[in-house]
């Protein structure tokens, strides 16, 4: 009897041709489920190392990927379970149920094999507040923080507004930072009151992989994570910090263009001050600094010096004065002069000790500040000692350095240029 031709796919005899032959041999060779799977490990290995590094990121862009190792892995397991011995062996068969439990349990261990990259490779930095801003990262940054714009921030090109504006990131969301430049002054309204005014002229720089046409780094965070080429800034006064920002260092005039970093601080004779209303004067403290945009004012109370409070650091501020008569803000019609009114008698006289006689001495600094919060180099710093008594006003005194280590300064700097709010 006469039967049909022979089967496209035959498991034992002649070969197909074509592509008959090519799925043939998929479905009879272990070699297509060895690669496919092989191929999901190193690519989910990858994916761990590329986060950490701060390669891949943007929680739809690594999605993406995760997407892509998941279905190799699934069509791996697929071609696992059509597969067919050669020559016709086909060995124990599994059931329909038997598949559907292996596919179940293959599909279990992936969820948990992405749960686990999720836990010990996170896409953000770990201890943030928020996530991170679409087309931003977090990981291997030297400085993260949260945009704080009414609507968003604008980034521009350069550390200005005169650069034009290259990008947008959304409000209340984490943007990470790799250096800053030195540029316009703008008003930091979150450290700022109606009495004490602060500016900031750091504009930082957005973090990205190192740009040239050799580094792979930047090739695959612009093909994986759509980073986008060129620098991006964004004033600082604009952006709450959510890791220490101290430390974060000034880019060079290579990539800033020219700076006009702070010069060292001065301090000038004061003037008593007689306002209305006061039975004693007060008195106006001057201290100048080239192209500071604040500066800051503090004493420090020595021990043993006929004080209630000892080893203290005041801030020169004070809250019923005028923004104008506060630390802070140096107006640029001031000839980079920053004139305060020092308000001795009760922050001071009614810390003397009852009965005390003869002079009390304090150190007093004045330095120029970067902004709220953050003071600049501390060899910038000016000092005198002034002499306080029960009455009449402060006496300049010989100051002798020695006596004040690097920790006390440490502490003035930081106090003379807090926010007060």
């Amino acid at each position: 009897m006469v039967t049909g031709g022979p089967s496209p796919l035959r498991w034992g005899g002649a070969e197909p041709s074509g592509r008959g032959w090519v799925v043939g041999w998929v479905l009879r060779s272990w070699w297509p489920v060895r690669l496919l799977a092989g191929a999901s490990v190193v690519a989910l290995v990858a994916r761990v190392a590329l986060v950490s590094q701060g390669v891949l990121y943007g929680r739809t862009q690594v999605l993406r990927v995760d997407g892509m190792i998941a279905a190799l892995a699934v069509l791996a397991l697929a071609l696992g379970l059509a597969h067919r011995p050669p020559g016709g062996a086909s060995g124990p068969a599994l059931g329909a149920s038997d598949r559907w439990n292996v596919v179940t349990g293959v599909t279990g261990l992936l969820v948990l094999a992405v749960s686990a990259v999720s836990l010990f490779s996170p896409i953000d930095r770990p201890g943030l507040p928020k996530a991170a801003c679409p087309n931003a990262r977090t990981q291997k940054t030297a400085y993260v923080g949260l945009t704080a714009g009414d609507l968003g921030n604008n980034s521009r090109s350069g550390p200005g507004r005169a650069h034009p504006a290259n990008g947008r990131f959304p409000a209340d969301c984490s943007v990470g930072f790799s250096d800053y430049c030195l540029g316009d002054p703008i008003l930091d309204d979150t450290g700022s009151t109606k009495h004490q005014q602060w500016v900031t002229n750091r504009w930082l720089r957005i973090a990205k992989q190192p740009s040239s046409w050799w580094s792979w780094r930047s090739w695959t965070a612009e093909t994986l994570s759509d980073e986008q080429s060129g620098d991006q800034f964004i004033t600082d006064a604009y952006v709450i910090p959510a890791t220490p920002y101290e430390g974060l260092r000034r880019a060079d005039d290579k990539v800033c263009g020219h700076q006009y970093p702070a010069g060292p601080a001065a301090l000038g004779w004061f003037a008593e001050k007689r306002y209305p209303g006061l039975k004693t004067p007060d008195v106006e403290l001057s201290a100048t600094s080239d192209h500071a945009v604040n500066i800051g004012f503090a004493v420090y109370l020595p021990p043993g010096e006929g004080f209630r409070e000892q080893d203290v650091v005041l801030p020169l501020y004070d809250e019923s004065l005028s923004a104008a008569q506060n630390p802070g803000r140096v107006l640029p019609r001031s000839g980079n002069r920053k004139t305060i009114t020092w308000t001795y008698g009760e922050p001071l006289r009614a810390r003397l000790l009852p009965g005390h006689k003869g002079a009390a001495h304090v150190l007093l600094m004045a330095i120029p500040c970067v902004s709220d919060n953050l003071h600049d180099d501390l060899r910038k710093a000016a000092l005198a000692r002034y002499d306080i008594t029960p009455d009449g006003p402060p006496h300049k005194a010989a100051l002798t350095l020695a006596r004040y280590d690097r920790a006390v300064l440490g502490r003035l700097a930081l106090a003379a240029c807090q926010a007060n709010v």
